[in-house]
C-alpha cells in the first residue's frame, strides 16, 4: 500500500523520487494515470485484452524512460498520452489495422423509452459515420476535448501547438462533424 504522504505529492515530486530509485512514487503515478491512459487506449483497440497489455507497456516504457523525462511546461500525463499515442502507432504498423473510431456511445445521452432507443442509435451511427469521415487531425481533437476531458492548454501540449490553433481546429472539427451528420441525415432520393 502506498503511503498517504507519498500520495499528496505532485507529480513533480514523485517523477523526482521515482528518478532517485523510488518504486512507491512511481506506484504513485501508476494509479494516478492508470484508467485514463486505459480508456484513450481502449477506444482505439477492438480488445479490452489488448488494450491492458498497451496500457502496461506504456507505463514501462514511460518508467524506463524517466531518466530522459524533463517537465518543459507539460505535464506528466501529456508526456503518458504521447508515449500511448507511439505506442498505438506501433502496434497498428505491427497489426496493419486501420484505427477505429471511439464509440460515438460516449457523446450520447442514454435513451429512456423504446422509441428514444431507435432515435438514439440513428443519433450514434450518424456520429460514428461523421467522424470516420473526419481528417485524422480533426478526430483526435475530438477525442482529446471530448472523450477524454483534456482541457484546451493540455490538448496544446499533447498536439504541440498553441492553445489558439488548438481552439481553431476544435472549432473547424466540431463544424465539419456537424456538416457530415446533417449530410447523413438528409433523405437519399
Amino acid at each position: 500500500m502506498i503511503e498517504d504522504n507519498i500520495q499528496a505529492l505532485d507529480d513533480a515530486r514523485l517523477i523526482e523520487r521515482a528518478k532517485q530509485g523510488e518504486v512507491e512514487a512511481f506506484g504513485c503515478l501508476y494509479e494516478r494515470y492508470l484508467e485514463s491512459i486505459y480508456r484513450y487506449i481502449r477506444t482505439r483497440v477492438a480488445e479490452d485484452r489488448i488494450a491492458e497489455d498497451l496500457t502496461e507497456t506504456v507505463f514501462l516504457r514511460s518508467f524506463e524512460s524517466l531518466s530522459r523525462y524533463k517537465e518543459k511546461g507539460l505535464r506528466f500525463s501529456a508526456f503518458l498520452y504521447q508515449v500511448a499515442r507511439n505506442l498505438l502507432v506501433d502496434h497498428y504498423r505491427q497489426e496493419e489495422e486501420e484505427l477505429p473510431i471511439e464509440s460515438a456511445d460516449q457523446i450520447s445521452v442514454s435513451p429512456s423509452r423504446m422509441d428514444d432507443t431507435i432515435v438514439h442509435q440513428d443519433q450514434v451511427d450518424s456520429l460514428r459515420v461523421g467522424l470516420e469521415a473526419l481528417p485524422e487531425e480533426y478526430r483526435e481533437i475530438i477525442r482529446l476535448r471530448v472523450l477524454l476531458e483534456l482541457s484546451t492548454k493540455e490538448c496544446a501540449q499533447w498536439i504541440g501547438r498553441s492553445e489558439g490553433v488548438v481552439r481553431v481546429r476544435l472549432h473547424r472539427a466540431m463544424k465539419a462533424l456537424k456538416r457530415q451528420v446533417a449530410n447523413d441525415d438528409e433523405p437519399q432520393a
